[in-house]
């Protein structure tokens, strides 16, 4: 019998773009499948738009009495709902566009079984610009296959990112992690970057999803308490790492630097694009309590200071 694969799709209010993400779950042509389904009590259309696909052996669906949140309704998606050897988390406004991405990802796992993680790109849909469809420009030089914990280490030295719906995992490694146990926005990427601290990953270098970017993506939206709070993306998984031992501590402090650095000057030249000079001191005061040296550093950054000087004068 091959592997058990579950596609989780957790969703709320995207009756618009849900049609797609289920049609490209059901459209996977590997056979041991089933997609399922969890509407966080929707208040839009999702129920009828449900009601399109026949539910049975290869859909199931579920809905929340309550609404849980984002991160609530991804912990019930993993930890009650799937019971799949393996997982693949699908929001419920992107698609799939490989029919053929799960089967080349199981092979990819049963042609080297210490392989627990398997993911691929994802191109862009960007709504905000009539449509256009942006392939990434992350992970091109990356190998087929490599340890994990070197992933990890290139988060800080190239770009690579870990596309969430491109990301294969093994549901039992991933619940005994505690999945989604961060009510981020990056609580994906919290989880995903402590998973590969072990074991081996599988890169397929091809676009097998599509990313929609809108205004409604939980990213455009972000307060700056918000924005502090998705720092634990890059703290956490940096702790684990140094209560497992899985690097030098120099290492580690030089990639948490590293990667603070690049989130926390995105973030401040963002605060001072929109002029919210408010949120940009706010920032800097929780920025300081996470990591002083790396505060200083954006809080005297030329560059950073000339556009407050500009979006000052403005």
């Amino acid at each position: 019998m091959p592997p058990s694969v579950n596609i989780l799709i957790p969703t709320y209010n995207q009756a618009e773009h849900l049609a797609a993400a289920v049609a490209s779950a059901l459209d996977q042509d590997y056979a041991n499948l089933q997609v399922i389904v969890s509407d966080d009590a929707s208040t839009d259309t999702t129920a009828a738009v449900l009601r399109q696909f026949s539910a049975g052996q290869r859909l199931v669906v579920s809905r929340n009495a309550t609404n849980l949140g984002r991160v609530g309704n991804y912990r019930k998606c993993l930890y009650q709902l799937a019971f799949g050897d393996w997982v693949l988390v699908l929001d419920g406004d992107d698609y799939l566009c490989d029919k053929s991405y799960i089967t080349q990802a199981i092979q990819a796992v049963e042609r080297d079984p210490s392989i627990d993680l398997v993911f691929a790109n994802a191109a862009r849909l960007r709504e905000d610009l009539n449509g256009q469809l942006q392939s990434p420009t992350e992970n091109a030089s990356l190998p087929d296959a490599l340890p994990g914990r070197d992933l990890f280490l290139r988060f800080a030295t190239e770009r690579v990112s870990l596309f969430h719906n491109t990301c294969l995992y093994h549901r039992e490694k991933a619940c005994a992690l505690d999945f989604y146990r961060s009510d981020i926005i990056s609580s994906d990427w919290e989880s995903l970057h402590r998973y590969i601290l072990t074991g081996n990953v599988a890169f397929i270098a091809k676009d097998v999803a599509v990313w929609r970017l809108h205004g409604h993506n939980a990213t455009r939206t972000l307060s700056t308490a918000q924005r502090i709070d998705n720092l634990t993306a890059i703290t956490a998984p940096c702790e684990a790492a140094s209560a497992g031992n899985v690097f030098a501590q120099q290492i580690l402090e030089e990639w948490l630097e590293t990667r603070l650095w690049h989130a926390a000057y995105r973030d401040v030249r963002g605060l001072i694009k929109r002029r919210d000079f408010e949120g940009y001191h706010a920032y800097l005061a929780g920025l300081r309590a996470i990591h002083p040296r790396i505060c200083r550093r954006i809080r005297w950054s030329p560059h950073l200071l000339l556009r407050k000087l500009r979006a000052r004068l403005r």
